[in-house]
């Protein structure tokens, strides 16, 4: 299946993300605690985090020019943050540190017995980005701008500018709020969890979940599942299947950031729709063999190895 989607020749940027950074404190334990129960952390570690802003790093990775347009807290938390994506090679001359206030935070505490994760998050509303913020000279200067619906109104914003400059525009899909309608209308390619589509379409059946969210504006839609992989539907109805990789999973933070980044590689790189999602849950399962939402992948060998091992290269 191939993508039924023009993309720019040039630009200055190869990728742009608009919006989550984070900072996450990743709590390891044996076992997930019991209610009003005392667990010893056996691991504890501070890493940068955040769906836009960890999906550039992993295109960095990959070798693409990319640019995250954002916004950090005022302290030192936010300085962690930017610092943390800036060292990745990641443009963030769009990244403003907002005074008085903190950088969104997370407390993770990942089960060790199968690098499954629970998030505690707080993000001050002041770190959100307006509508009125957004303009051509931050979101359209990429082949690619890749948004992640957090601040869904300003998202919705970024994604009709930068189609209105040809740009195709690629969501990360996870909550549904006021603003998501609007911003999965002026969408073309679209990329949820697992929860997504029945949330946004109320569908229990995971095709029509598809179908619906191909009715509400995009051309392409696709849908993550874990360990089980991706499947993928296409506007003519056409659907793709593409198995996980069995891989000894440590941290499950941050696979669906790194798919996503990797799924723009693909998308860059002019593959068809098959190879592009086997690429993506490639580096999606590396991304879960390291702790942290950034681990696991640090280059494109990194991702051909693991498929090439798999027979799927």
């Amino acid at each position: 299946m191939r993508f039924d989607i023009e993309i720019p020749e040039n630009a200055a940027f190869d990728a742009v993300g608009f919006g989550l950074n984070a900072v996450d404190h990743l709590l390891a334990v044996p076992e997930y605690p019991d209610y009003e129960s005392k667990t010893r952390i056996t691991a504890f570690e501070r890493a940068g985090g955040g769906q836009a802003a960890s999906a550039m790093i992993l295109c960095a990775r990959l070798g693409l020019r990319t640019k995250y347009v954002g916004k950090v807290g005022g302290d030192e938390i936010g300085s962690f943050s930017l610092e943390s994506i800036r060292a990745e090679g990641v443009d963030v001359s769009d990244v403003p540190a907002v005074h008085g206030v903190t950088n969104q935070i997370a407390f993770i505490i990942v089960d060790q017995r199968n690098g499954d994760r629970t998030i505690l998050w707080h993000r001050p509303k002041e770190i959100a980005t307006l509508p009125s913020e957004i303009t051509l000279e931050k979101v359209a200067v990429g082949r690619v701008l890749l948004v992640d619906g957090h601040d869904a109104p300003a998202a919705a914003r970024a994604a009709a500018v930068a189609r209105e400059r040809g740009i195709p525009v690629v969501l990360d899909a996870e909550t549904v709020k006021e603003g998501t309608k609007e911003l999965v209308a002026n969408t073309d390619l679209l990329v949820a969890s697992s929860r997504f589509p029945k949330l946004f379409t109320g569908a229990a059946d995971l095709r029509e979940g598809l179908r619906g969210l191909l009715a509400a504006g995009p051309s392409f839609v696709a849908m993550t599942l874990g360990k089980g992989g991706a499947i993928a539907m296409r506007s003519d109805g056409e659907v793709v299947e593409s198995p996980g990789y069995d891989v000894e999973a440590v941290d499950t933070t941050g696979a669906g950031d790194f798919f996503h980044g990797a799924f723009i590689y693909g998308l860059l790189e002019g593959w068809d729709v098959e190879r592009t999602l086997s690429f993506s849950n490639a580096a999606a399962a590396l991304n879960c063999t390291a702790p942290g939402a950034r681990g696991g992948v640090a280059s494109l060998d990194d991702v051909l190895e693991l498929m090439r091992g798999a027979g799927r290269l």
